[in-house]
């Protein structure tokens, strides 16, 4: 369909955007992004927080993990198999540092199936990734519906949202996206801007 070609050009567009990012930008704009989470109400008030594992190209979420698990708060991260995507627990630092990396290098838990899952436990916060996102909390991911599919499949078991937040460099915020009725509105974008 159009919109299918429309969503497959724009990814391309936004990765090279990424890809051209200078490592000073990066850092700059991470740091911002990480302090505007730590001091977000919501991420201070939640227990339960879901976060993702950040790719070299995704807004770091390093400290954001570190804090969290000092913070004693229950932390879960993604752990993917070919078409589905577990939200599972990780103890302490210890424990994250410890996990293999996976063939991107980023660290993932093999033992997903022994771990608490968020789906049972209840999460009250989830940071997302993606391409490009708008103000509005439009998103578009890379394409695979991970994250939209996780939250269909949460509303469902839970019949309710956690509040969700996108974590995005200032090259991905874009005026509008193209969206088909299964991609999930964020309820909000957190940037340099």
């Amino acid at each position: 369909s159009a919109l299918f070609a429309a969503k497959k050009l724009l990814r391309k567009e936004l990765k090279r955007k990424l890809k051209n990012l200078t490592p000073e930008t990066k850092k700059i704009e991470n740091n911002i992004v990480a302090e505007k989470i730590l001091n977000h109400a919501k991420y201070i008030s939640s227990q339960n927080i879901c976060v993702y594992v950040s790719l070299p190209e995704e807004v770091c979420t390093e400290e954001i993990i570190q804090d969290a698990l000092k913070s004693k708060k229950k932390l879960f991260v993604p752990y993917f198999n070919k078409d589905d995507m577990f939200m599972v627990r990780i103890r302490d630092v210890e424990d994250y540092q410890g996990l293999p990396l996976d063939t991107y290098g980023v660290r993932q838990p093999r033992d997903y199936d022994q771990r608490e899952q968020a789906m049972v436990t209840g999460i009250d916060l989830m940071l997302c990734p993606g391409l490009g996102f708008t103000q509005q909390g439009l998103r578009i991911g890379r394409g695979k519906g991970y994250y939209d599919n996780y939250l269909t499949k949460y509303e469902e078991h839970h019949g309710k949202m956690p509040h969700t937040i996108a974590l995005a460099y200032s090259t991905q915020m874009m005026g509008e996206l193209p969206i088909t009725p299964s991609d999930r509105e964020l309820d909000e974008v957190v940037c340099l801007l």
